[in-house]
């Protein structure tokens, strides 16, 4: 994932004033109580139709110590992170780490920055203990896919696992990777098969600044996986979800066949001043792409079945999108507030999406109809209440609150 120039001013903001602590060996010690859970891929619910696959999110509850089931067999994961403070490792940075994890006094002119070696383990075994596979990372191992500088400065700690995947590689799992006091950082996803090789290893998402509204996820049923960077099928190439002079935005699944696209083309433009100082930046979109669709509906084949122009998204420490689905028409909304309309995508046909305009609606009076079901979504400063007709999903009636407080 391409490094942010624009990030130097908040960085450096976020650590004056900081000091790194005295390295020391930590330990991320397992949980004595084991979480049982069946983590091989498991058939979607007989009524798919019915599930909100937009809003699908990973569990809240991160565990070190797993146990699940594979093939009949129990197995039992155990994750940990060990800083080594006795190895210290110093690097170059390219302006994103700070003055706060300098090296040395010199910092101003060899711009080094210093942390304590780190190691990632992963080890597999039965139930009963007999070893079926160790794997283990060293910082260096990320250094292509997050920036050595942050690897260098970043606190181990244990990664997160996905599942299982046998579809497209086997072990999957979330490595947080940033710099200490900030939310500079980025998400690495890893593949791992039960011998311990690695079959992925490349960026998923970021903190803050730049993060896509996207978890990493499995196709309802299988058979793909989303890793927020790319999309991962069973017996094909990883699919790129990065464009050139693009940030991606959104990248989730509509349904078991397609997935949804979304990004906002253009980069920042630093200027600088005599000396070379940062001066002033601009999210600038090159001409070419300000009025091009910026939304695509993917087959699992990577090839586009419907685009569209969106503008609807927020960005703060992060992308979101204003959305909701309702069951009753089997249809996603997005919420667009700055051209004043909804996007439709009916979950069996996405291919057939529609933009239906605010004039086009009928201004809401009560009382609700019972054919009506309401949807409520939120912008920058406003609440929209939407009535569907669960009969016909693009007639809708609608009303404009101020958000509370």
């Amino acid at each position: 994932m391409a490094r942010r120039c624009y990030l130097v001013s908040l960085v450096t903001s976020l650590l004056i004033g900081c000091q790194p602590s005295s390295p020391a060996e930590q330990v991320a010690t397992p949980p004595p109580v084991l979480d049982s859970v069946q983590l091989a891929i498991i058939p979607a619910p007989t009524a798919p139709d019915t599930v909100d696959w937009l809003n699908r999110s990973l569990p809240g509850k991160a565990t070190t110590d797993t146990t699940f089931r594979l093939n009949g067999q129990l197995y039992r994961l155990r994750l940990s992170a060990t800083t080594d403070s006795a190895r210290m490792l110093r690097i170059a940075t390219d302006g994103i780490v700070g003055e706060a994890l300098a090296a040395d006094s010199n910092f101003a002119r060899n711009r080094l920055v210093t942390g304590p070696a780190g190691r990632y383990q992963i080890v597999l075994t039965m139930a009963a203990g007999q070893p079926i596979m160790r794997k283990e990372f060293q910082k260096p191992d990320f250094y292509p896919v997050v920036g050595a500088d942050i690897v260098v400065v970043s606190e181990p700690i244990p990664p997160r696992f996905l599942g299982y995947y046998p579809e497209v590689g086997g072990l999957a799992f979330w490595q947080e990777i940033g710099i200490p006091g900030s939310d500079v950082g980025t998400y690495v996803f890893y593949l791992l098969d039960l011998q311990g090789r690695v079959r992925e290893l490349s960026a998923g998402n970021e903190f803050g600044e730049g993060r896509a509204d996207c978890d990493p996820l499995p196709a309802p049923r299988g058979g793909a996986l989303l890793t927020c960077g790319q999309l991962l099928r069973a017996g094909q190439p990883p699919l790129p979800l990065q464009k050139p002079h693009a940030d991606l935005v959104l990248a989730r699944f509509l349904s078991d066949t397609t997935v949804l696209t979304i990004y906002q083309y253009g980069e920042y433009k630093v200027t600088t001043d005599s000396l070379g100082h940062p001066e002033s930046m601009e999210w600038q979109v090159p001409p070419r792409l300000r009025n091009q669709p910026n939304a695509f509906v993917l087959n699992l084949r990577g090839q586009p079945v419907a685009r569209f122009r969106y503008t609807g998204f927020a960005s703060a420490l992060g992308y979101t999108v204003p959305r909701a689905y309702l069951p009753a028409t089997r249809t996603y909304y997005l919420l667009d507030e700055e051209q004043r309309a909804l996007r439709l995508l009916e979950q069996a046909s996405p291919a057939a999406t529609r933009e239906v305009k605010f004039g086009q609606m009928s201004p809401f009076r009560p009382p609700r109809k019972p054919a009506e079901a309401r949807l409520v979504l939120d912008a920058e400063a406003s609440r929209y209440e939407f009535y569907v007709d669960k009969s016909q999903p693009s007639r809708i009636r609608y009303r404009r609150r101020p958000l509370p407080g």
